[in-house]
């Protein structure tokens, strides 16, 4: 990679929107990973990505000589206005039957490809994709109605690692990078 041209500015993040998940069927050692169809969860509030970094330092002669870092994985919080039975169901591998929801403890949360995008001041996007993500059950905390109004909003908890078939974590454009194409910002949703 080339360094970057100096001076480069961009608008600064001011909202969040477009949360698509779409479920990992296979991912083949060296192979090609396979997809459901991508569906569209509406009312993401925030998105929180932690990413997992160890690193060590080498000291000879008194002195450190060499430092190595590396990340093993990442920390998402997806915070969502609300989450109808029927996604809770899908996201964590739960039994969905006539409107009733049953968690067992055999169920396995399946991976899911994670997609959304920022939103910035100037009107121009930022898009980010995760390969391999798995959720974990969501915190949430009803409360009693009292004089005022406050929203119970859930919260779910996932992990994203790398991808077997070709050792990918996520994938992020930006309309405002060089090179970036309205074609490929249209075609961000249509495949994982």
């Amino acid at each position: 990679m080339t360094a970057p041209r100096t001076g480069l500015t961009n608008s600064p993040f001011i909202g969040l929107k477009g949360f698509h998940v779409a479920k990992l069927i296979d991912d083949p050692k060296d192979g090609t990973p396979t997809y459901e169809d991508i569906i569209s969860i509406p009312h993401i509030r925030q998105v929180a990505i932690k990413p997992q970094n160890s690193s060590a330092t080498l000291y000879a002669d008194n002195q450190a000589v060499d430092t190595a870092s590396t990340t093993s994985e990442y920390e998402l919080t997806v915070d969502i206005a609300t989450l109808p039975l029927e996604y809770k169901a899908y996201l964590l591998g739960h039994e969905l039957k006539d409107g009733v929801m049953t968690a067992s403890k055999d169920d396995v949360s399946p991976y899911f490809a994670v997609m959304f995008e920022s939103t910035k001041k100037n009107g121009k996007k930022r898009f980010c994709k995760f390969f391999k993500v798995q959720f974990n059950e969501p915190d949430e905390n009803p409360q009693t109605k009292a004089e005022n109004i406050s929203y119970n909003t859930p919260t779910l908890g996932a992990k994203a690692i790398y991808r077997t078939a070709d050792g990918l974590s996520y994938r992020q454009a930006d309309e405002e990078a060089t090179g970036f194409t309205a074609e490929a910002a249209a075609a961000w949703y249509a495949e994982v």
